[in-house]
């Protein structure tokens, strides 16, 4: 009597798309673990902008993906199962973190996740919290530290209320202790700018923050993709982009991660190179002109970062992230919550809560 083959439930998309309404839940064989790798059963999932670009078919230009696609970057859950070659982690467990891309896949019943890239959820923190951390919370933290910010620096970083900005603010006043943390907003959300730790904020349905801030910071976050971040930077101030083309070498860095490519990958992603550092020569042309330092940034996962720099925030609730909706994971679920993430008005993190 032949056995039936164990299953799992994901969210997927079958075909590249912009709907919503394409977004589904498709049953899966179990995952196979390496010896690198940990089984976790998902409690919730975050979503993140480069979830429904990806549906999009935006990174088809780094790799070759195979249709239906599972979707999900960011994860919280216990550990289920331990490869042979992990000892930081036991069956049990309970662990956080932002996958690594052959990872993707964790809005879903359960995921293979390289274990490097998890950390141990502090005590009392809950799954959904946790959840939204991964992605978010690395990208400011990395940013932030490339752009060198102290106590003696001021901050820009604007839409302070999305998945990155609260990051940033929350990072700046509780791990940097930044000399000023300034945002931009709509008016509704000033006020829980605020309560976040940022010092200024600049509702932009009154006022033009490049008017207002005019060579006035010393380091800006540019989470938007907006050029004209240039003119509140200092001359010989710092920008980083997370939302602009990013430069040739870092999708070279990218692809590292995604794996190996065949020739025609290979050519193609040399001619996004070249368009990409294009580019990003002529958006650097203004800061330049500013003697401001420009570049683009692509995060990279790394559990230890999360449990040296985040667990500890986290456990004494000196960061939380901001929860915009919880959906369920059902197929309505995840419609509306892809729905509310590709609006982009969501006021913090929008979670999936797989199970309780």
């Amino acid at each position: 009597m032949q056995m039936e083959t164990k299953t799992y439930q994901a969210a997927v998309v079958k075909r590249y798309t912009s709907n919503p309404s394409d977004y589904t839940i498709s049953k899966f064989p179990y995952p196979t673990i390496e010896p690198n790798q940990v089984e976790v059963s998902v409690h919730a999932a975050s979503l993140n902008p480069i979830d429904y670009k990806r549906a999009k078919g935006l990174l088809r230009v780094l790799q070759s993906e195979t249709l239906p696609l599972k979707l999900g970057y960011d994860v919280a859950g216990t550990i289920t199962k331990v490869g042979t070659g992990v000892t930081q982690f036991e069956v049990g467990d309970k662990v956080y973190g932002r996958v690594k891309q052959d990872n993707v896949g964790t809005i879903a019943e359960v995921v293979a996740v390289d274990a490097d890239a998890l950390a141990k959820i502090p005590e009392k923190v809950p799954f959904n919290v946790a959840a939204g951390v991964g992605l978010a919370g690395l990208t400011a933290k990395q940013v932030l530290d490339s752009l060198g910010l102290d106590e003696t620096k001021s901050l820009f970083v604007p839409a302070g209320m999305g998945g990155v900005g609260m990051f940033a603010i929350m990072l700046a006043k509780q791990h940097y202790n930044a000399k000023e943390i300034i945002t931009t907003v709509s008016s509704e959300k000033v006020d829980r700018a605020k309560e976040l730790g940022a010092t200024r904020v600049i509702d932009y349905t009154k006022e033009d923050y490049t008017e207002v801030l005019k060579n006035e910071v010393d380091v800006a976050f540019d989470t938007v993709g907006d050029l004209n971040i240039s003119k509140v930077v200092k001359p010989g101030g710092s920008v980083i982009s997370v939302a602009l083309l990013p430069e040739g070498n870092e999708l070279v860095k990218l692809k590292k991660e995604v794996g190996d490519v065949n020739t025609l990958g290979k050519v193609r992603l040399e001619a996004v190179r070249r368009v990409a550092d294009l580019v990003n020569w002529y958006n650097n042309r203004g800061f330049k002109a500013k003697n401001v330092s420009y570049r683009t940034f692509i995060m990279h996962p790394n559990g230890k970062e999360l449990e040296e720099t985040f667990n500890p925030l986290l456990a004494s609730e000196k960061i939380k992230p901001v929860i915009a909706n919880v959906y369920p994971f059902t197929i309505e679920g995840v419609q509306k919550a892809f729905a509310e993430a590709i609006d982009g008005h969501a006021a913090g993190k929008i979670i999936i809560n797989v199970k309780d």
